[in-house]
């Protein structure tokens, strides 16, 4: 099956490190959500290009990246000397039992249908005491791009692709709305505790760049962040 990722890997590496929505909304929140991480080991879990793994890699982490396309995996070593992995999530993950302090996973989620997997795997490498961070689309925006099919019920479960440019070609990418309900339930059967939730905010100099989009993001969330611990 063809991965837009892997097609398009330099057009979308160069995208994702300055795009506003990930350079002055996602990535800064979930950085933020993150906190310290100096000293820590961290694992981030469906990397891409590897802009996250480097700035946790400069605050001070020893960072192993993991994500399936080998063309963004090979981009993200370039950027930064974390040890990076060509993985795919579908599968346990190549660590042992109690290996990392944190797991960070930035927009990955979405594209999963079923969460238990990952999570269990998440909690297994977990230090007790250890977080688990991620952020994912907001699940009521969801719905407004799903109202454009035959689809738009907040309270199931369903794909809905999404339309982007990559290269100056339309490129179609596929991911999974779940209601927060269904996100929780995973956690907590994961064995993982919820410890925040976040609706995050764009940074202040999005008004000056992009002036609609902030406004927009002002008022509507586009994605949520989640942060869990593994208490025992």
């Amino acid at each position: 099956m063809s991965d837009p990722y892997s097609d398009h890997a330099a057009a979308y590496a160069a995208h994702n490190a300055v795009a506003p929505y990930n350079a002055l909304y996602e990535r800064p929140a979930l950085l933020d959500l993150a906190n310290d991480v100096a000293g820590l080991d961290v694992l981030d879990l469906g990397c891409g290009p590897g802009v996250t793994t480097a700035e946790l890699v400069r605050r001070g982490a020893r960072v192993t990246g993991l994500d399936r396309s080998a063309a963004l995996v090979e981009h993200a070593r370039g950027l930064s000397g974390a040890e990076f992995l060509v993985h795919d999530l579908a599968d346990p993950l190549p660590l042992t039992d109690a290996a990392v302090d944190l797991v960070v996973a930035g927009l990955v989620l979405h594209y999963l249908d079923d969460w238990s997997a990952v999570l269990a795997e998440v909690y297994r490498v977990l230090r007790p005491g250890g977080r688990f961070v991620a952020s994912v689309h907001h699940p009521l925006t969801d719905v407004r791009i799903a109202s454009l099919e035959p689809h738009g019920a907040y309270l199931e479960s369903y794909r809905i692709a999404d339309v982007w440019e990559m290269a100056g070609e339309e490129v179609v990418v596929w991911f999974w709305h779940h209601p927060l309900g269904s996100m929780t339930g995973w956690i907590a059967g994961a064995g993982l505790t919820l410890t925040d939730v976040v609706e995050p905010r764009p940074l202040p100099s999005m008004a000056d760049s992009h002036p609609e989009s902030f406004v927009r993001l002002s008022a509507e969330p586009a994605f949520l962040l989640l942060e869990t611990r593994r208490l025992g």
